[in-house]
């Protein structure tokens, strides 16, 4: 039997990419030998890297092929032809598409791939062979619609773990230990990680998603306070001034990471937590991915689509399902909502209370 080359296809973001794994570990245990492909942007690539079930990558960032298209447009689709090249050359007999449109598969059919599995959203599945239509996520998990491609391959998920799963370095390790000797963090310490941006792929109403700072502010406190915690405030480049209005509100110091870590180096940090705490996006499933014990806030997002997956005691969610128009971001659209009840009613102590559980002897 010839060996199968698989190729998937996910060009969204990082918890969209983790949301995919169970699907390559799945494939991965039923064909061994098989060579699996996955293209991605350059954000997602830094996360999955380190899977060794991947054995090649191919990242497309959308931004790279706008930008050389402004320049020259002859000069960018070189650039895509050449990409499509690299594609071609592994000759691959099967794609799981995951992008919801449809020009992938279009050119993935052109450079001779014959086998093309995904989502018919919008009718956009013109150019699958194989098809599961649907007019968004809305009644299960990602992960288990994203493992529905499966049964074109002749495999039921249902007899499979569907956890996520994202692989760290010992590199990766042993930074996040040097960078935290010196900061006073003992291998005994009780370290937690707290994350409270996130959302960057809503753009600007990303801080529609985010609990408010003054809650984070009392919960880094309250965990210094009752269990001796030492916090590390999380973040990326653009979060670094919610990460220092929360170190103003707090009464205690944090440790300072946020906009001071590549995405490798976050992930060697949260992995020397203890607890992750943080709003729903891709920080949270990085957490979920390495196995970490998680609490989640989430608010305009349906945490039963997009939450901690699959269900269990290491990972409490947070959230107001009591308010009538929660979720309010349904079928990838989002209703403006300046109001946040959702949010602004989760009081601080709901938060230390569900860190009690991991944290205190009795828990």
């Amino acid at each position: 039997m010839n060996q199968k080359k698989i190729l998937i296809i996910n060009p969204f973001g990082i918890g969209d990419v983790i949301f995919s794994t169970p699907l390559i570990e799945i494939l991965k245990e039923k064909h061994p030998d098989c060579f699996m492909g996955y293209v991605c942007n350059k954000r997602s690539y830094e996360v999955i890297r380190s899977n060794p079930k991947i054995d090649k990558f191919f990242v497309y960032e959308k931004d790279d092929y706008r930008t050389s298209w402004e320049k020259s447009k002859i000069e960018c689709l070189k650039l895509i032809w050449d990409f499509l090249k690299a594609i071609k050359r592994e000759r691959f007999d099967i794609a799981i598409d995951l992008s919801l449109g449809y020009q992938y598969s279009l050119l993935l059919s052109l450079i001779g791939i014959r086998k093309r599995y995904g989502f018919n959203y919008r009718k956009r599945g013109k150019f699958l062979t194989g098809k599961i239509d649907i007019d968004g996520f809305s009644e299960k998990h990602v992960i288990e619609y994203y493992c529905d491609i499966l049964k074109f391959l002749g495999i039921d998920p249902r007899g499979f773990k569907l956890s996520p799963k994202v692989y760290i370095t010992e590199k990766d390790i042993a930074w996040a230990d040097d960078y935290l000797k010196p900061q006073g963090v003992a291998d005994d310490d009780v370290l937690i990680g707290v994350v409270p941006g996130c959302g960057a792929s809503w753009g600007i109403d990303a801080r529609h998603r985010r609990w408010d700072r003054a809650g984070f502010a009392k919960v880094c406190d309250g965990l210094a306070e009752r269990y001796g915690a030492k916090i590390v405030l999380l973040g990326d480049s653009h979060e670094i001034e919610i990460c220092d209005d929360i170190q103003k509100k707090m009464k205690n110091r944090a440790i300072m990471a946020c906009g001071k870590t590549t995405l490798r180096h976050f992930l060697g940090l949260i992995n020397r937590c203890k607890l992750i705490i943080t709003n729903d996006g891709g920080p949270l499933h990085m957490a979920v991915g390495l196995g970490l014990n998680t609490i989640s806030i989430f608010g305009p997002v349906d945490e039963k689509i997009y939450g901690p997956y699959p269900v269990t005691k290491s990972h409490v969610v947070i959230s107001k399902n009591d308010i009538l128009c929660r979720p309010c971001y349904k079928k990838f659209k989002y209703k403006i909502c300046e109001d946040r009840s959702c949010l602004k009613s989760i009081k601080a102590e709901e938060v230390l209370e569900a860190a009690g559980r991991f944290l205190s002897k009795n828990g």
